[in-house]
């Protein structure tokens, strides 16, 4: 699938979202006059949103809109791969993080259950705690390794571009 046919996936999945909670007043029985009014403002937030990305997607000019990194011009590509690389490493503090506390939590007795991610609470069941918690850290070695090759790869690209100085 290219890239221009993903992206028209987020706003017609807001839209579908839109629709679905506004119909639930159609299909089932409001609880009290507040959740009815929250669920029919959410539901037109979701459906305008929606909308809205759809008609700004749809004027754009599909032959220079880039969708993902391989197609920014190649003066662009460092910089975005390094933020990437930012915000992935970002991510997967947080994520280890938050696994960490809540299998802990569960481990010395502060809770009797943990909500984590299914493959670490598969992890956690087979392996025990620190696999589950160095899984989000092996996922960014991963990550982080691919997005590293792809920059060195641009670096070496812009520099025969450039040339030596």
């Amino acid at each position: 699938m290219s890239g221009r046919k993903l992206a028209f996936l987020a706003p017609i999945s807001w839209i579908a979202v839109g629709v679905a909670i506004l119909a639930m007043p159609f299909v089932f029985e409001a609880k009290d006059e507040f959740g009815l009014l929250f669920g029919l403002a959410f539901g037109a937030t979701c459906l305008g949103t929606g909308a809205f990305q759809l008609w700004r997607l749809k004027k754009d000019d599909p032959r220079t809109t880039a969708y993902t990194v391989d197609d920014l011009p190649i003066e662009q590509r460092a910089s975005a791969l390094r933020r990437l690389m930012l915000l992935f490493g970002a991510a997967i503090i947080v994520g280890t993080g938050m696994t960490a506390y809540e299998l802990a939590q569960l481990e010395y007795g502060g809770a009797e259950r943990a909500t984590v991610w299914a493959p670490v609470a598969g992890l956690y069941n087979a392996l025990g705690f620190w696999p589950a918690v160095l899984f989000f850290p092996a996922l960014g070695l991963f990550g982080i390794t691919a997005m590293a090759r792809k920059l060195r790869a641009v670096n070496a690209t812009r520099s025969s571009i450039t040339g030596p100085q």
